[in-house]
């Protein structure tokens, strides 16, 4: 399945436009993420509330390096990984330690925090106007242009798929998976849950302080308000839609959000600026929420396993056919 799904990616650049490898691009991003959430949440059983900020952390660093320090781009994107793994074993270290309901509070409070101090440390992150990121260059090659940029972020994408799937299959995940089980269990079989919780939220953050700065890159230009708790929402979102434990399962979901949220902000402005609706936009405005709150409850009502768990029953049904 992943290898399909980057099969088809590395063809597109070929026949699709500007806008259509944006998208791509900022699918790669998502799923970058959602492949560490889910190696956080699906594999070892914790959930975070706060990536948007880890996100965030990941672009800002990387916007910095790139505009005040002059760091190249490989540099930067992974010294942005890494300090969004500093920073956010602030809130997990001590979190972790105690019953599973702290990771979330500590990160929902790390998400608060991060974007207060985004908005607020002006001579350092430019406050709520942001910061504009140069364009990413190599031996002085430009690789600002969207196919450069998927390029690189579908590299990325590919690398940490490989990495996390190697990662799940090793000594370290089936650790991970006896902990997401029963804790106590876990211990019992001499796993050492604490360090190998705190190894999972490590690779979870890392990578989305790497997706972060690849956003940066991206979008050429960072503010506050992008890195709020309806990203770490939307992270959720894509892991919910996609598949719980599915690397496969990351990569559909985040294709699937990122489309979704097209789509929702185009009849948004259209709606927002239609005469016959001019006097309900506050009201059309929260659409985006809306709806992704009602595709969370849709997936975890109806299909908990999520997308990946519909493609392994038709697969099924195909290789039963024609006895199904």
């Amino acid at each position: 399945m992943v290898i399909g799904i980057i099969c088809i990616f590395g063809l597109i650049p070929f026949v699709s436009n500007d806008y259509i490898l944006h998208l791509l691009n900022l699918v790669c991003i998502y799923a970058i993420v959602a492949v560490g959430l889910n190696i956080l949440t699906g594999y070892t059983g914790q959930l975070s509330l706060g990536h948007g900020a880890f996100f965030g952390i990941g672009a800002y660093t990387g916007a910095l390096l790139a505009a005040k320090a002059g760091f190249p781009f490989f540099l930067a994107i992974p010294i942005a990984g890494v300090l969004a793994t500093m920073i956010g074993s602030i809130f997990a270290i001590p979190a972790l330690r105690l019953k599973p309901i702290y990771l979330p509070m500590a990160t929902l409070a790390g998400q608060f925090i991060v974007v207060y101090i985004l908005r607020n440390w002006v001579s350092l992150t430019g406050g709520p106007k942001g910061l504009v990121v140069p364009k990413p260059t190599l031996a002085g090659l430009d690789l600002g242009t969207n196919l450069s940029l998927f390029t690189i972020t579908a590299i990325c994408l590919l690398l940490i798929v490989w990495l996390s799937d190697n990662l799940i299959r090793s000594k370290i995940g089936r650790a991970f998976l006896a902990i997401r089980q029963n804790n106590r269990a876990a211990t019992a079989m001499g796993i050492a849950v604490y360090p190998h919780k705190l190894f999972a939220f490590a690779i979870s953050s890392f990578f989305a302080g790497l997706a972060g700065a690849l956003f940066a890159y991206s979008t050429t230009t960072v503010t506050p308000n992008l890195f709020n708790l309806t990203l770490s929402i939307e992270f959720l979102a894509v892991i919910i839609i996609g598949g719980i434990g599915s690397i496969s399962g990351s990569i559909m979901g985040a294709l699937i959000i990122v489309f979704l949220n097209e789509i929702l902000t185009f009849f948004s402005g259209y709606f927002m600026n239609s005469s016959f609706y001019s006097g309900t936009s506050m009201a059309i405005m929260p659409l985006h929420d809306f709806v992704l709150g009602l595709a969370i409850v849709i997936f975890i009502v109806f299909e908990p396993a999520g997308l990946i768990s519909i493609c392994r029953k038709i697969k099924w049904a195909f290789k039963r056919w024609p006895f199904s």
